[in-house]
């Protein structure tokens, strides 16, 4: 069964990798981080050619992305009062951070709930694409790369994430005390600059 998968990922070739991170931005329940790590491995490229197929994908992903985002934007009222758990973290990240969580929870599974959230933020578009851009692509990068690695096992992958999670949770967690660190210093200096 799995060969006859990997055989049609193949023949499906870089349509089909375009295909399924569409499918992934479009919130629709399908298996992403398998089938991108099935192609990291099928689709062999060498390094820049990863960064620019990773580059094309999300910009897919962020196409795909505005499907979620234009249905908050439509039923906003009727998405404020949804009892689904995740919608309700989203709106809590947002209001928290606000356009940076478009960024942050992209490659995690908040990614596709905080699309409708900024849709019922009423976002500006562009900055939502843009933000959406920053977020998925060095995950999809970052897949192409480990799929490369694993050879396409996602069993592999659920191995190695299970026994070292402790440490990507920490290179997460600095690099996003980092950015959230340089927003802050930005903050108070644009604070301090509109006091004077």
């Amino acid at each position: 069964m799995v060969e006859k998968i990997l055989f049609w990922l193949k023949e499906a070739g870089f349509a089909g990798l375009l295909t399924a991170m569409f499918l992934e931005g479009s919130s629709l329940p399908f298996p992403g981080i398998a089938v991108i790590l099935a192609y990291g491995y099928i689709l062999p490229f060498d390094y820049w050619d990863n960064l620019l197929v990773a580059a094309w994908m999300s910009v897919v992903y962020s196409v795909a992305s505005l499907i979620p985002y234009f249905i908050g934007h439509k039923l906003e009222i009727k998405l404020q009062k949804s009892p689904k758990k995740g919608l309700k973290k989203a709106k809590k990240l947002f209001s928290r951070y606000g356009r940076w969580s478009v960024s942050f929870s992209r490659p995690f599974g908040l990614g596709n709930y905080i699309s409708y959230v900024a849709g019922m933020s009423k976002m500006k578009i562009i900055t939502y694409l843009l933000f959406t851009f920053i977020g998925i692509f060095p995950w999809s990068y970052g897949m192409l790369l480990l799929g490369n690695y694993f050879n396409g096992s996602y069993q592999a992958f659920k191995s190695f994430y299970k026994n070292n999670s402790i440490y990507l949770y920490i290179a997460v967690a600095i690099i996003v005390g980092i950015i959230f660190l340089y927003i802050f210093i930005k903050n108070k200096k644009n604070k301090k600059s509109v006091d004077e």
